[in-house]
């Protein structure tokens, strides 16, 4: 299933670098609508609806245009923070969000 999920980003990639105007303009962020709790007793192991830490932390890779290239931060991310962080990106005032910008992902 994963090289199914990287070969549709690899040609998103591709399509995007092969036009001009989104060569090099084009921020790309991918992550998982949610995180999965970790708890050994649910019925149902790696669910989302249990509302613990685990289930709203995720990881998130931002690669593209003003992020720089091979640097990686492997830290507990809260999913609140990439919307936070892609509207920091756009120049977009996030009033709503509750998220801290994860302003390290910025060169």
């Amino acid at each position: 299933a994963i090289a199914v999920m990287d070969a549709g980003i690899r040609r998103i990639v591709e399509q995007v670098q092969a036009d001009e105007f989104y060569r090099d303009n084009t921020l790309f962020v991918i992550a998982p609508d949610c995180g999965r709790d970790d708890s050994r007793f649910a019925a149902v192991p790696c669910q989302h609806h249990f509302n613990t830490g685990a289930a709203r932390e995720v990881f998130a890779l931002f690669f593209g245009a003003g992020v720089d290239q091979g640097r990686i931060f492997d830290r507990p991310t809260q999913q609140i923070q990439v919307a936070s962080t892609i509207g920091a990106a756009m120049g977009i005032k996030t009033a709503h969000a509750e998220g801290e910008v994860l302003s390290e992902v910025f060169a």
